[in-house]
């Protein structure tokens, strides 16, 4: 009875009138600080690895969740007969199968997504100093490209899906990186800006 006596005097020697889910959080903002600390001091290639596998591990996380608290669709949908012999069918089944699979395919999905953005936006910081709409677009279009050969969203032709699917991503990530305060002009010369730098030779 007096060791546990004891124990009770050590800890609150430890931690003096503090709340726990502040040390808590004080503790693992330290263990955040540390780790960016020691990432920035990395080479590019060592900090775009840890930053992509990280965040692609948050990604699988996250999609193992949805896929486990959405019902899995893709089961319940038996391929139509028709199907096998038309590729736009298909495409539709597959791109349905994509959206709504279960938790591994979610994760999957969710996974190279995040994984891929995070990746390609260090590089981008990295390269060009500075965190902006472009660097945003070009991640989400690697992000929505690779989530499209991932996922085979999408018909036969893989390249092609891959650009739609990295343009419509990147589009909706350059309306959304000034936030809702930002004037559409400004957005949409911005958007314009980046698809003339893209598409030019």
């Amino acid at each position: 009875m007096e060791q546990q006596g004891k124990q009770g005097v050590i800890v609150s020697k430890l931690l003096p009138n503090q709340d726990p889910v502040k040390f808590v959080q004080f503790k693992y903002k330290e263990l955040e600080d540390g780790f960016k600390s020691w990432l920035s001091k990395q080479s590019l290639l060592v900090e775009a690895a840890v930053v992509t596998a990280t965040s692609g591990v948050q990604g699988a996380a996250i999609g193992a969740i949805m896929g486990t608290i959405t019902p899995d669709i893709s089961s319940s949908m038996p391929t139509p007969p028709q199907a096998a012999l038309n590729p736009q069918a298909m495409a539709s089944l597959k791109q349905a199968q994509a959206l709504a699979g279960g938790p591994l395919i979610q994760a999957r999905n969710f996974a190279v997504m995040t994984g891929t953005n995070a990746g390609i936006a260090c590089i981008m910081k990295r390269l060009r100093g500075k965190e902006d709409v472009q660097s945003s677009m070009v991640a989400a279009f690697g992000s929505g490209a690779m989530f499209s050969l991932v996922s085979g969203m999408g018909g036969p032709n893989n390249a092609t899906n891959a650009i739609t699917s990295g343009l419509f991503f990147a589009l909706v990530q350059g309306g959304l990186f000034k936030g809702p305060g930002a004037e559409r002009e400004d957005r949409q010369a911005v958007i314009d800006d980046v698809l003339k730098q893209m598409f030019s030779p």
